[in-house]
């Protein structure tokens, strides 16, 4: 042994190489874990599909081709370099576990229009138009009869109801009609469903006749007669006749008219 070899000691085999070899292993694994980490968010914002690494495994492999010696692998602590590929592999799974959460979170939370798209809903639209319809209805007579004046009233289809009568009005003689008299003598028609059936009726009889719809037509003076047929049960006969015939049904409604204002209206 000579004076340098004294001095300086003994030489370990591969020393340098060894040392380059476990920085590249290093840096390898560095690379790996980056790309590892920052693959999802690229994929998210570029809309692309970069495949995933097998992580421990890769690291270990590109440690292993660039380890040309025993010594070089004992260099490579393998301690150190699975650390970042443990780290790189389970970093994405706890980015997206804690990613999709939040946008659950925004899916589930109502906006701040959602109050107000509350009051588009259909069943609160019904029911302020029945609120309204009853509102509207409050204010006719029977439900159906628009006062125009004194003791004048218009129906919708445009049958005027006015004094007059031994009754007083005419909507009182018509109520006549919406009761049987069995001891009356001859033949008594009687509406069905009351004052409301009877008005809804014969506003659909005049449309009828304003048609020529199954009308047939009489002109007494100023007044005109139309018998329609309305082709279902309309009410039934009653009267000493009509009792002794066990209350036919009646299909068949008599107007008499002067213009468009009732006299009188019964079902034959």
């Amino acid at each position: 042994m000579n004076a340098a070899e004294s001095r300086s000691g003994p030489r370990r085999p591969g020393g340098k190489k060894g040392k380059q070899t476990t920085v590249a292993g290093i840096v390898i694994a560095v690379v790996i874990g980056g790309y590892t980490l920052l693959r999802p968010s690229i994929n998210e914002a570029t809309g692309w599909n970069l495949p995933a690494l097998p992580g421990k495994q890769v690291a270990k492999d590109s440690v292993a081709e660039n380890s040309p010696s025993p010594v070089s692998d004992q260099t490579a602590n393998p301690r150190s370099v699975p650390k970042p590929a443990e780290s790189s592999k389970s970093s994405p799974s706890r980015g997206e576990a804690k990613t999709q959460p939040q946008r659950n979170e925004t899916a589930k939370s109502p906006g701040p229009l959602a109050s107000k798209m509350t009051r588009g809903d259909p069943d609160s639209r019904a029911d302020s138009a029945s609120a309204q319809a009853t509102q509207d209805t409050s204010d006719l007579k029977y439900g159906l009869l628009r006062e125009i004046g004194t003791d004048r009233f218009m129906s919708p289809a445009g049958v005027l109801y006015t004094p007059g009568s031994a009754e007083g009005h005419r909507l009182e003689h018509l109520r006549r009609h919406t009761k049987d008299q069995p001891n009356r003598s001859g033949k008594h028609g009687v509406f069905d469903g009351e004052m409301e059936g009877a008005l809804a009726t014969i506003d659909k009889a005049y449309e009828k006749a304003q048609a020529n719809q199954r009308t047939t037509k009489e002109v007494d003076g100023k007044r005109t007669i139309y018998t329609v047929d309305m082709g279902k049960r309309v009410g039934f006969v009653g009267g000493r006749d009509g009792q002794r015939s066990r209350n036919p049904m009646a299909r068949r409604v008599r107007l008499v008219l002067e213009g468009n204002r009732l006299i009188t209206a019964f079902p034959l």
